[in-house]
């Protein structure tokens, strides 16, 4: 993935480095100003990354859902976002597995796109090796953290987890990732030089989730390294079928659905303070869940389309 986007990767990961240092000198500041530097970023890049998925729509050449008519999409994007916005309040345990899931198979389908496999089987579980890395490695080793986010998530205690236990899994994901570059080098799936970008991206992300706090780590991974550079491949996308277009266009695409997913976010926060009930993060986070879940679907299809290079 680097590769093909080299100087977007290397500024990635020296703004990573250098929130890095900064939560290495100044870890009470950071863990601070965590929550407001997630939601900026979220807000700012995160949600409008997934804006263009009513233009998605139109240029896929396979249609979802059984046609291409907008009306049609619209209604069943809201249909999808309702049903899933159901299953948190019925089943919040399930809900929440399944969007831990699903997001690792995104995740990981955005870093490895660009890889060949020739076996589904292979591709999906590279796909679902990295995911799991950059999802549960800041979950796990900020367990501490994370476990008031996931009490809000499902409305009830959350499992212990032992320290060894917690490092170990961390542990193991990165040796199974580290095996997954070195098995895709080995069978020339990936050339030396994209071997070696990747394993730069991993170790700077292993120093970001662990020396960061859960908050801020995960934003500048999800913003950075998923959000950008998705926003490239669907620019690519569009010029493909378009001809001429720009990240200008691109921006000017998203300001529809940016716009209602962030006047969303901010009426239900707004509900949380009239109802004297504060900041609740948990439900931020089911919110951007059930906006994601439609757009999970269409970027997995826009990959399908898109030939690899």
């Amino acid at each position: 993935m680097a590769g093909r986007y080299p100087l977007l990767y290397r500024t990635i990961q020296a703004l990573a480095l250098f929130a890095v240092l900064l939560g290495l000198l100044y870890p009470q500041l950071v863990a601070q100003w965590q929550l407001v530097l997630a939601v900026a970023l979220i807000v700012a890049i995160g949600i409008p990354h997934g804006a263009t998925d009513y233009l998605i729509f139109q240029y896929l050449s396979r249609p979802l859902w059984g046609g291409r008519q907008l009306a049609r999409f619209y209604l069943n994007y809201v249909l999808l976002m309702t049903a899933y916005a159901l299953l948190w309040w019925m089943l919040p345990g399930l809900a929440l597995i399944l969007f831990l899931l699903l997001s690792m198979y995104h995740f990981g389908q955005s870093n490895w796109n660009y890889v060949p496999f020739q076996h589904k089987v292979t591709e999906y579980g590279a796909y679902l090796l990295w995911g799991a890395f950059v999802v549960l490695t800041p979950i796990l080793w900020h367990y501490d953290a994370s476990e008031s986010i996931i009490r809000h998530l499902i409305g009830g205690p959350v499992p212990a987890i032992a320290k060894p236990w917690r490092e170990t899994i961390c542990i193991a994901l990165l040796a199974g990732n580290l095996w997954l570059a070195i098995y895709l080098l080995i069978q020339r799936k990936v050339s030396f030089r994209q071997f070696a970008e990747e394993m730069a991206n991993f170790t700077v992300l292993s120093l970001l989730f662990v020396n960061t706090p859960l908050l801020l780590g995960f934003a500048l991974y999800f913003v950075g390294w998923h959000s950008l550079s998705s926003v490239m491949d669907q620019v690519r996308f569009f010029r493909e079928r378009l001809g001429r277009y720009s990240l200008k266009d691109y921006v000017r695409n998203t300001l529809p659905l940016s716009l209602a997913a962030i006047a969303g976010l901010a009426g239900l926060v707004g509900i949380q303070s009239s109802l004297g009930m504060g900041f609740n993060i948990g439900a931020v986070f089911i919110f951007i869940s059930v906006v994601t879940l439609p757009h999970m679907i269409l970027i997995d299809q826009l990959y399908q389309e898109l030939p690899v290079i």
